[in-house]
């Protein structure tokens, strides 16, 4: 056992029961939010992976093959449309 293991639970010992179980409810919120930051991290850095892997397929594929006038595709697509349920 470490040194701050054996510190950790000699300070405990000290304690009445009631903080004791306060102490465990707290490291219980510790261990939690651990694994829950670990399992953040985890998907965050698959999900560069699969970015970056869709780039790359993006890149070495003519995804705007099919668009004769780039410049009229894109005012069309920037073109103003009425919303729904709203006059004008």
């Amino acid at each position: 056992m470490s040194t701050l293991t054996e510190e950790i639970i000699h300070d405990l010992a000290e304690l009445p029961t009631e903080m004791q179980m306060e102490t465990l409810d707290f490291i219980r919120f510790l261990k939690t939010k651990w694994v829950s930051q670990h399992a953040l991290q985890t998907v965050a850095e698959n999900n560069g992976v699969a970015l970056a892997e869709l780039l790359d397929k993006a890149a070495t594929s003519d995804l705007f093959a099919d668009i004769a006038d780039p410049i009229a595709w894109q005012r069309e697509i920037r073109q103003d449309r009425p919303l729904s349920g709203r006059e004008e």
